[in-house]
Order: structure tokens, then C-alpha cells, then sequence
């Protein structure tokens, strides 16, 4: 453990799982015509966008988000630049990714995705 790192106390570990049980909806996934990948600290964002990709449930993906305070040193060029460049990496062509890097909260996101895959 580094000095920047802090052990998380298992009760902390048991209210987090809380949270993360409550958000699972659990559907099952199912062809879409698009996906979105909302900027974040996780780059898994990215990862499991791809893993998506490559199965075949969508043929584009828009990766939204600009930067935060939290998230600025982290990604630099912003969250979704970051994530697009991740994905790429995991072997998503580039014509296969839309990129909305503006987005600064979730409300955002959606609204700025909405534009771009309008016009």
C-alpha cells in the first residue's frame, strides 16, 4: 500500500456492495442500435464497452464526458478522449466510436449524446 492509498474497512466494503447490488437491474442484454459509455474515474467504462462491441450488440458507440475537478488528473484530455483511445487499444475500429467530449455531469451526457447523434 502506497502513501496516497488508504485500506477501506469492510464495513465500508459492505455499504459499497450495497449500492452496487441496489443499481444492478439485472436485465438482460439484448442488440441495440448504440451505445453510450459515460465518462468516469473507471476506465473499465471503456473496457466493458468493447467487450460489448465485440459481441456483437451494437455497431457504434458514443463515449461522453469532458473533465472534473476529480477526474482532470486522471484524464487529462478529458474522460471521454481517454476512454475512445482505450477502446481503441481493445481493437473497437474508430469508425465504430463517436466522441462527445464536452459533457460535464450525466444529465450532459445524455443531452449532448443526443445532439450528436442527431446531427
Amino acid at each position: 500500500m502506497t502513501d496516497h492509498q488508504q485500506a477501506i474497512a469492510e464495513e465500508h466494503w459492505h455499504q459499497a456492495k450495497l449500492i452496487w447490488d441496489y443499481h444492478q437491474m439485472c436485465h438482460a442484454l439484448r442488440p441495440c442500435d448504440v451505445a453510450i459509455g459515460l465518462g468516469s474515474h473507471d476506465l473499465g467504462v471503456a473496457a466493458f464497452s468493447a467487450h460489448l462491441y465485440h459481441a456483437g450488440l451494437f455497431p457504434l458507440l458514443v463515449f461522453t464526458g469532458g473533465n472534473s475537478p476529480t477526474t482532470r488528473a486522471r484524464f487529462p484530455r478529458g474522460e471521454a478522449v481517454h476512454f475512445r483511445e482505450h477502446a481503441l487499444e481493445l481493437g473497437v475500429p474508430d469508425e465504430a466510436i463517436l466522441l462527445e467530449p464536452n459533457a460535464t455531469n450525466t444529465g450532459h451526457n445524455i443531452t449532448l449524446s443526443r445532439r450528436l447523434l442527431a446531427g
